[in-house]
């Protein structure tokens, strides 16, 4: 261990206690580590499969170059509502829908692909945010699993052995130095009977 250790009974009845702890802890542990390896395995092909629709959409976009130079900036997002959700323990926030100021257009002066344009844009600003979210989601969840591991590995393969091993050298000096009080009350006891 990596303190030191008062050899006496309240010593092992602390060990014990953080034994138990840990013991106790150790399986929600794993459990939460396994949920968060089973989530991030669930959401990665996810973020591949909006990279990829997000690439796509922005490669279709990109033909009409000179479509968006005669695009004014009429587009453009007010609010983000985003929930934010539990996953084993993790809080982790998700994009649920994206607001646009209200466009001022006139009908009139605009031209007809400009209704078609402006949803095009705004699937591609959506596709973007979400992307974006999701990544931000992998990294947390990805973080606590990390944090997770590392405790389950501390427990399982410091703490628990230290203080299984703390609470055996304390038994066995308790013991020791009970079996010396012994040996000593009987030569004491013996030197006593010959003298007599």
């Amino acid at each position: 261990m990596s303190r030191a250790i008062s050899y006496n009974k309240s010593t092992i009845q602390d060990f014990r206690k953080q034994l138990q702890v840990r013991r106790k802890a150790l399986p929600v542990l794993m459990r939460k580590e396994t949920a968060l390896r089973q989530v991030i395995a669930k959401q990665k092909p996810i973020l591949k499969t909006l990279e990829q629709q997000y690439q796509d959409e922005r490669a279709r976009l990109e033909k009409f170059e000179n479509v968006w130079n005669d695009l004014p900036s009429v587009l453009k997002v007010s609010e983000l509502e985003t929930e934010e959700i539990n996953i084993a323990g993790t809080r982790v926030k998700r994009l649920d829908k994206v607001h646009y100021e209200a466009l001022q257009l006139n009908p009139i002066y605009e031209p007809a692909w400009m209704p078609a344009a402006l949803e095009a844009l705004q699937n591609l600003i959506e596709l973007n945010l979400k992307l974006s979210f999701l990544k931000e989601e992998l990294n947390s969840l990805e973080s606590a699993r990390k944090k997770t591991t590392q405790k389950v590995n501390l427990y399982e393969k410091v703490q628990i052995p230290e203080f299984e091993e703390g609470i055996r050298k304390v038994k066995r000096f308790l013991e020791d130095k009970e079996n010396i009080a012994t040996a000593a009350k009987k030569i004491a006891k013996n030197k006593k009977a010959e003298k007599s």
